[in-house]
């Protein structure tokens, strides 16, 4: 290919400078005097490459600032047009890989679908680019379309004469972990040892992280054993995987080895080890850790080590050390914070606390519906009806609906989603004569089901509604009927689990001797043997 000309279209510092003054300042963004019409008149008239143009565009100094990035990109990419260059593919991946970041997922497909020649880079930067758009996604859904639409670039780029590198693999493994895809999972690992990448220690990282985020920490145990280089990263990522799931004991003795071989543990790597003492209620430990966090290592806590801390405390039913420690804290509490002590104050039924704790968390005007539907629930169990309505009128004030509560399970790389009372599935016959099965045979050891309140009206009257068809129960149904007996149940959940759901799939681990694997939008659980990795604690609606 011939090298890129320089096109006179101006100077890259002048547009650079002009470009980080206009969206770094504190005015409205439709209050600022810089408009597209002055790319030309701004610029001097010197060479620039298109791609230095691009380069300087797309790596505004804010999110904020993509809008206006889109306008001068726009512009950009239609003057390459005029002059010739839409078809320099260099020029091309610079347009696409704008778009990517600013969101604009159709009109780079559409740029990338139109390409007659494809470079390994464009591939990447497609897969990335829908990874990436899974972490912004406005709900779990629209996140799960991003994902499967970047495993189906990569099966595309399997059947193309293009051979993955390691951005490739460890993309497409951050996207495998996210919508539990195991099964394609486990092949992009085969792929890596056929291509000898599974020697790079970021392919064998993103392995690990795989591996633990669809449930299988023997596996991702395995892959970091087997990593020949490890970095801080590599170790963290392993801590992390035995704290959620409950390996509490081989967390804190990997962290001890990972010092021992002389790696520096950062913040994240602390909060791994935190949580690992949460889980096991290691108390003295947590707290000699967090000292050794700030006094040996220098590393200033933030609000996720406080919040592994006093996780620990409410688990334990220490509910006035928990509220004692938030006062000791550098900074207000966040959602999360008043979220674990509302959740804490419910299971162990001080209710004043959580009232205390409910009305801190209203003042900082959450924005998350699952909040105000744990708040609901606290309220309508204790009968407070004028909370209730002053609930429901915050959530209409901040345009809350109900939650979108679906599930989805992969079964031989077909995705099948449920939403609750679902009657769309072919076999609902079925899975409804198995869900009644399950439910009687579960009676007997101790399972007692529990309505969900709800309020119907606008006269906030409560009523209880039975969780039978939730669905997740309706998508573990579904696997238990389209999988084989020892395959373990993997399930993708939109919301945070309720607890009566929680509580059933312990007792259903049980009967059917499965592992049963559901991610909702909080955390990881793993039922086995009728336990939770998380320790039962991780449910708040």
């Amino acid at each position: 290919m011939a090298s890129l000309p320089s096109v006179v279209v101006g100077n890259t510092l002048k547009l650079e400078s002009e470009f980080r003054k206009h969206t770094s300042t504190s005015l409205p963004f439709e209050k600022r005097n810089f408009t597209t019409t002055h790319l030309d008149k701004t610029l001097e008239p010197v060479c620039l490459d298109f791609r230095e143009a691009l380069s300087v565009i797309k790596d505004g100094p804010n999110f904020e600032s993509s809008v206006y990035a889109m306008s001068i990109g726009l512009q950009v990419h239609s003057l390459s047009i005029k002059l010739g260059y839409e078809s320099n593919l260099r020029v091309t991946n610079s347009i696409m890989y704008l778009y990517l970041k600013c969101g604009w997922i159709s009109d780079a497909k559409k740029l990338f679908d139109g390409m007659e020649k494809i470079s390994l880079i464009t591939w990447n930067a497609m897969i990335a680019g829908h990874a990436q758009m899974m972490d912004i996604a406005e709900d779990s859904l629209s996140a799960h379309r991003s994902g499967v639409e970047a495993l189906n670039i990569f099966l595309r780029l399997n059947r193309s004469n293009m051979k993955p590198d390691i951005f490739t693999f460890s993309s497409i493994l951050t996207v495998c972990s996210s919508l539990v895809a195991l099964e394609h999972g486990e092949q992009v690992h085969t792929q890596t040892i056929k291509t000898g990448f599974l020697s790079d220690v970021v392919v064998g990282t993103a392995l690990v992280n795989m591996y633990s985020k669809c449930g299988s920490i023997k596996r991702a145990s395995k892959a970091f054993v087997e990593m020949s280089t490890r970095t801080m990263i590599s170790w963290t990522s392993m801590i992390t995987a035995f704290s959620q799931h409950g390996r509490s004991q081989q967390a804190l003795q990997l962290f001890e080895d990972m010092r021992l071989v002389g790696v520096r543990p950062n913040q994240i790597t602390f909060v791994g080890v935190l949580s690992a003492c949460s889980h096991a209620g290691l108390v003295d430990e947590a707290l000699n850790y967090f000292e050794m966090m700030k006094k040996e290592y220098k590393i200033k806590p933030v609000m996720d080590h406080f919040a592994c801390l006093i996780d620990m405390f409410v688990r334990l039913g220490k509910l006035d050390e928990a509220f004692e420690f938030v006062k000791k804290m550098d900074f207000e509490p966040n959602e999360v914070i008043w979220s674990l002590l509302i959740a804490g104050c419910r299971s162990h039924g001080n209710l004043e606390l959580g009232f205390y704790a409910a009305e801190q968390l209203l003042s900082l005007s959450p924005k998350d519906s699952e909040t105000y539907v744990m708040l609901l629930n606290m309220y309508l169990s204790a009968g407070r009806w004028k909370d209730v309505s002053r609930v429901r009128k915050m959530m209409r004030d901040e345009k809350l609906g109900k939650l979108k509560d679906w599930s989805w399970i992969s079964i031989r790389d077909r995705v099948h989603s449920f939403k609750p009372d679902d009657r769309s599935c072919p076999p609902c016959g079925e899975v409804d004569i198995l869900l009644g099965d399950l439910l009687e045979k579960a009676r007997p050891l101790g399972y007692e089901s529990q309505g969900s309140l709800e309020v119907t009206d606008e006269k906030d009257e409560e009523t209880t509604f039975s969780s039978i068809h939730h669905s997740e129960k309706l998508a573990v149904a579904f696997g238990l009927l389209n999988t084989p007996n020892a395959s373990p149940i993997r399930v993708m959940k939109s919301i945070s689990m309720c607890r009566d759901c929680h509580n059933f799939f312990k007792f259903i681990s049980v009967l059917t001797a499965r592992e049963i694997i559901i991610r909702d939008s909080k955390r990881l659980h793993k039922f086995v043997n009728g336990h939770c990795s998380c320790g039962d604690f991780g449910s708040l609606l």
